[in-house]
């Protein structure tokens, strides 16, 4: 009997540091951001330092902060404003977060593509109140914009 209650410890203690070793990466994770992940007040910042881009100039491959391309803007907008790394292309950040249903709305700082499933051509920042952040091409720049039935976003993933 003492064996196996020797053998059941060694299992309940290898339990508890895995236990641990997650608890600790999560709280390590957690204190890297200025805010926990998910978080509204991280889904704010984004948004307000994405409108706060509404003006600039489109420039393909540029990487801000004065000019940039639309997958440049999702990328400089998440990292200043969040501390997540989205990549610098419409395809690497299709593939970030999760999936979300366009037919279901869109949370504030969801980002919207329009496109193939895995080549999409443009990407969006959703701002709320049915309006999105975009760096829409030479002759427009950073334009904040409507979402229309007429051009609606084909994919949109949640990254906060």
């Amino acid at each position: 009997k003492s064996a196996e209650k020797a053998v059941k410890a060694k299992k309940t203690k290898v339990k508890s540091k895995k236990t641990v070793k997650k608890a600790r990466s999560a709280a390590s994770l957690a204190a890297s951001w200025s805010a926990p992940m998910g978080s509204k007040a991280r889904a704010k910042a984004v948004v307000s330092l994405a409108k706060q881009q509404v003006g600039k100039a489109y420039v393909k491959g540029s990487k801000g902060p004065n000019a940039f391309d639309n997958a440049s803007l999702v990328a400089y907008v998440y990292k200043q404003a969040a501390g997540v790394n989205t990549g610098s292309s419409t395809k690497s950040q299709v593939k970030k977060g999760i999936a979300v249903d366009p037919s279901s709305g869109f949370a504030e700082g969801d980002l919207l593509f329009w496109g193939s499933k895995n080549k999409p051509y443009n990407v969006a920042i959703y701002v709320g109140d049915g309006k999105y952040v975009t760096a829409a091409g030479d002759q427009q720049g950073v334009i904040q914009a409507s979402l229309s039935t007429y051009f609606w976003p084909s994919r949109a993933r949640r990254v906060l």
